[in-house]
């Protein structure tokens, strides 16, 4: 591992932390390197399902969340390096229709430009494997775009493989 990832922390999401993480994925968006969320805004993932609603006036995005958002921060992490947030991953806990697993799911995981392929990612993916393990979950699961190399690269990196499902979509 290179140095720039033996500097980084690994620590869970807080609520404080939101502000950071969209700045990191705008920076994403700016380079042009986002393929597989390109519909998808860590925005639209912490307000999605109404499960949380804004004040108005806010002085952040942090600041205009209210509700309970512990479940949305509860398999999230953060990247940090000298006190400044330079990744992150967004992680939950899905139960499959078919038999009682739980599984994880990698909604989203972000890193600052300047910080990618140098290990930050690989860090944030362990921590959110670590925290499923500890709660007895067995199988992480992410989609990704076919044309996602950069994100392939990783996850195969990783030990990740291709499942039996396959995505069908129809645009309405």
């Amino acid at each position: 591992m290179n140095s720039v990832a033996n500097n980084i922390e690994i620590r869970s999401m807080k609520i404080e932390d939101t502000n950071a993480m969209l700045a990191i994925d705008k920076e994403i968006r700016a380079a042009g390197k986002v393929i597989t969320y390109a519909n998808l805004t860590t925005e639209y993932i912490l307000s999605a399902g109404g499960k949380i609603s804004h004040r108005e006036n806010p002085t952040s995005y942090a600041d205009s969340i209210t509700g309970n958002v512990a479940g949305l921060l509860d398999f999230s992490f953060v990247a940090t390096a000298d006190e400044q947030i330079k990744g992150f991953i967004l992680g939950q806990v899905a139960r499959l229709r078919q038999a009682t697993t739980e599984l994880g799911v990698i909604q989203m995981i972000g890193v600052h430009p300047d910080y990618q392929r140098k290990g930050v990612g690989t860090k944030l993916v362990n921590a959110l494997a670590d925290k499923c393990r500890s709660q007895g979950i067995k199988t992480i699961r992410l989609g990704i775009d076919h044309r996602d190399k950069s994100l392939l690269s990783l996850v195969e990196h990783m030990g990740f493989s291709v499942d039996r499902l396959i995505v069908y979509s129809k645009v309405l």
